[in-house]
């Protein structure tokens, strides 16, 4: 198991003394940056019984001792991932989670619920199979109930030698203060832009630099949209918000259009879309630069010259409260004519 090239100066400084590893940790950063990766490489490490192969603090877990090939296969006894759930889990019985999880394994769209944590008393608190370390995977660890969240809480309270949490998250704001606290930080920052062009141009990954900005530099999010075309997608969304204004209706209808013929690309990130095209009309207006969007400054700089900033941020604001919403909105044609309509108005309100 590797860890990318943009991750290595927090892996050696995390194993520089591996003596001193806080029992409890947060992985927090922008999505795409590959810090479930991360996370499950440091388990390989802490788990690998090679100790040779692994010493130093750029040294990695062996992959051929028997912790790695059970870790890989999803059959290690000292290893748990708990990801969220498909909403539809009537027929899960309680504790079934407390089972090892394979590394590959796909997440749900559900929530993580208590009874996933309250499964890692067991795991926690009776003893190494491997008279080794015990880890525990949470991601995204967002995902927690409140009831969730408050019981690995307790857990986490005075946990034996030898047990690490690792909480991955790329809404470390969500989680509730009190958790947050009983967590050591490893920040992830976006990583150098040449760095990850670099690394996309040899996977085969053609306009990596517009990629990079329109995924805000993260290059596990560039990479997939190159994978899924999401790219040609994400420029037809933006030329309904280019060309000339047109009324809201034709405006939602052109996005229905596009979302039922996209393929990983619905509503919500419809709405990213949205969002971060607004952002780069109110950061071209109040200092002149782009962070998204320089393929269409010229576009921008004509309808910066319409709109207000104070509609501009209105409409900013509305497409947050509009995003907390997204995944679940009663009617989704009446829901782009809003979104539309929010839009029209910003650049609207200049010329009132």
């Amino acid at each position: 198991m590797n860890i990318f090239e943009w991750q290595k100066h927090l892996w050696r400084e995390l194993f520089a003394d591996v003596n001193s590893l806080p029992h409890a940790m947060l992985m927090a950063g922008p999505e795409g940056l590959g810090k479930l990766a991360f996370a499950q490489s440091m388990a390989a490490r802490l788990l690998c019984e090679q100790r040779n192969a692994a010493e130093g603090p750029s040294g990695m877990a062996c992959g051929q001792c028997n912790s790695c090939t059970w870790l890989v296969s999803g059959n290690h006894p000292d290893f748990r991932l708990i990801q969220p759930e498909d909403g539809d889990d009537a027929g899960v019985e309680e504790g079934e989670t407390s089972k090892s999880a394979s590394l590959s394994r796909t997440p749900g769209q559900g929530p993580i619920r208590v009874d996933q944590i309250r499964s890692l008393a067991d795991f926690v608190f009776v003893g190494s199979h491997r008279q080794g370390s015990r880890i525990a995977v949470i991601a995204p660890a967002e995902s927690m109930n409140p009831a969730a969240a408050n019981a690995l809480l307790k857990v986490l309270e005075e946990p034996p030698a030898g047990v690490y949490f690792i909480l991955v998250s790329s809404d470390w704001r969500r989680l509730i203060p009190t958790l947050r606290s009983r967590c050591r930080s490893i920040v992830f920052d976006r990583p150098d832009a040449a760095l990850t062009e670099q690394w996309l141009a040899a996977k085969g990954v053609k306009s990596a630099a517009t990629l990079l900005r329109l995924t805000g530099g993260a290059p596990l999010l560039a990479a997939d949209w190159a994978e899924q075309g999401r790219l040609d997608t994400c420029k037809k969304a933006i030329e309904a918000l280019a060309d000339k204004p047109v009324d809201p209706v034709s405006m939602a209808v052109m996005w229905a259009s596009l979302l039922k013929g996209a393929q990983g690309f619905g509503l919500p990130q419809l709405v990213e879309t949205v969002q971060k095209w607004v952002f780069d009309l109110i950061l071209l207006k109040m200092s002149g630069g782009l962070r998204y969007h320089q393929d269409w400054q010229d576009k921008l700089e004509m309808l910066a010259t319409r709109a207000s900033t104070t509609g501009l941020l209105a409409c900013y604001n509305d497409l947050l409260r509009i995003r907390a919403v997204v995944r679940h909105p009663l009617n989704t044609q009446l829901f782009l004519e809003d979104m539309a309509t929010r839009y029209l108005r910003a650049l609207a309100a200049g010329r009132a």
